[in-house]
């Protein structure tokens, strides 16, 4: 049979997911106990507490490109070094180019546009940078930024 490559290689795969399903279930299970745990310890102090109230608390994943504040460091340098507002567009290409970071796609484009925007919107609250303005294009167009 000549597809017995392909039908090991999907017994192969159908083993790692199972094992993985395995596992994170009985870390749900432990998790699911240390809550309620803490949920048990949390009613002894305020029995009427509204546990409901409590709002998950959401994970955040890591960025495979850059380290805590590198992203901040960097745009920064590369708005100190232009002689005009930079759009988005500009500044994540400065970062792709700087980095060395290879791009496959429009989902991880839009994966740093993201992060970007993020580290933007954060130096904009502590009046380090601002929007200057927006070139013409659908949804508005990208943001041109500059430093305060």
């Amino acid at each position: 049979m000549s597809e017995s490559h392909v039908v090991s290689g999907l017994v192969a795969k159908r083993s790692v997911l199972t094992g993985q399903i395995e596992y994170f279930q009985s870390q749900i299970r432990q998790l699911s106990m240390d809550l309620d745990h803490l949920d048990a310890t949390l009613l002894l102090f305020n029995p009427d507490y509204d546990l409901l109230s409590i709002k998950p608390k959401g994970i955040r994943s890591t960025n495979p490109w850059f380290i805590k504040g590198e992203i901040t460091r960097l745009t920064l340098e590369t708005l100190r070094t232009a002689s005009a507002p930079l759009s988005t567009c500009d500044i994540t290409d400065a970062l792709i180019v700087r980095k060395g970071i290879e791009i496959n796609g429009t989902k991880e484009r839009d994966r740093l546009i993201k992060s970007l925007l993020g580290a933007l919107q954060q130096m904009t609250k502590q009046d380090v940078v601002e929007i200057a303005g927006r070139i013409k294009g659908p949804g508005g167009g990208p943001m041109l930024w500059r430093l305060l």
